[in-house]
């Protein structure tokens, strides 16, 4: 079976769930980017789509396909109107989030990946196929053509301008695209397309496409408007309630994915560990003295599991979180620079 072929039931299940958003920005001139459906009327795209312009259009082109019992029912496409946003991510992330009026007609969402910067090492995603859905403008056509283009992740990389992952795509940046989406063969949601990543005055390497890893469009939906990935509480599941990773930029690391610095506070509501790592051993002893000083540790003598802890008693979440921020305050305080930050909020909202 041809790439091609593979990914086409993908394409299909997806393609009713991308929009086009065309805009006037402050010239009076119009443009096009694109914006996904992951549930409930709520839609990802790129900042740089929708902030500062006005949005004269967003709607779908391509029918939907929606399952009702063992029958696929067609839904033609349709124009859609924003009732909530759009809101932005950090001033570092190219990023946005708005809600339309889905009225009584469902439109198909895009399931998106659990995955976060902290649980990606540096091998994951390369050479993984995806697809990319979106908007681009194609010359003397009648309407905004939805486009699709398979591209292969060619690198996973941090930036200076932004704390979030980008993976580099081998796909054309072509304007349009951005806010679109990036699929993996099963239909997953792993990234959205923002920038192209130019220098100076230097031209834009049209080779390759960045994508922005979908963790913070999950994160800013569950902020917004409650979303989740799971179908309970807001955001993602995941049994790490507190991780980050840290680097010590007074040292030279050849790779951006080496980090000197740790803490994993793992909470399923039955069991609590934490875990602190550092290379320094004097930051590290301070760094287990602040975490004990809110909630007292003991160490657990594990072979192999250095910096493994347990509490003494049994914290409460939001505590466990505020002992995590505080080493986390620690080692920034040291110079390191924070490299991965995940939080969940499933443990918080069940307990309340």
């Amino acid at each position: 079976m041809t790439g091609k072929n593979r990914f086409h039931e993908t394409y299909t299940r997806a393609a009713g769930a991308v929009a086009y958003v065309a805009i006037i920005d402050e010239k009076g001139d119009e443009g096009i980017g694109s914006a996904f459906h992951i549930g409930d009327g709520v839609f990802v795209t790129a900042r740089h789509v929708v902030d500062g312009v006005t949005i004269k259009e967003i709607a779908t082109t391509k029918s939907a396909h929606l399952r009702e019992g063992a029958e696929d029912k067609m839904v033609p496409p349709r124009l859609l109107t924003i009732v909530d946003g759009p809101y932005f991510g950090r001033d570092d992330l190219d990023l946005a989030v708005f809600k339309v009026d889905l009225g009584s007609t469902p439109l198909p969402s895009i399931t998106v990946s659990d995955h976060t910067d902290y649980s990606l090492s540096e091998n994951d995603l390369v050479l993984s196929d995806v697809l990319i859905v979106g908007y681009p403008p194609i010359p003397f056509t009648t309407v905004p053509c939805q486009v699709v283009t398979l591209g292969q992740i060619n690198a996973v990389v941090r930036v200076w301008h932004s704390t979030v992952l980008h993976f580099i795509a081998s796909a054309m940046a072509r304007g349009g695209f951005s806010g679109g989406v990036a699929l993996d063969q099963s239909g997953v949601a792993l990234a959205l397309v923002t920038e192209s990543l130019g220098q100076g005055h230097m031209p834009v390497e049209t080779g390759y496409m960045s994508l922005l890893s979908i963790e913070p469009a999950v994160d800013l939906a569950a902020e917004k408007f409650g979303f989740s990935t799971h179908g309970s509480y807001p955001g993602r599941y995941s049994d790490a309630l507190f991780a980050a990773k840290f680097s010590n930029p007074s040292g030279r690391s050849l790779s951006s994915f080496i980090y000197d610095a740790s803490i994993y506070i793992y909470d399923d509501d039955r069991d609590v560990y934490v875990e602190i790592n550092c290379s320094d051993e004097a930051l590290l002893s301070e760094a287990v003295s602040t975490f004990d000083a809110l909630t007292p540790l003991y160490l657990e003598e594990t072979e192999g599991s250095p910096g493994f802890y347990m509490p003494k008693e049994n914290p409460p979440a939001e505590l466990l979180i505020k002992a995590g921020e505080a080493v986390a305050h620690i080692f920034e305080s040291a110079g390191y620079k924070t490299v991965a930050v995940e939080r969940s909020q499933w443990q918080l909202k069940s307990k309340q």
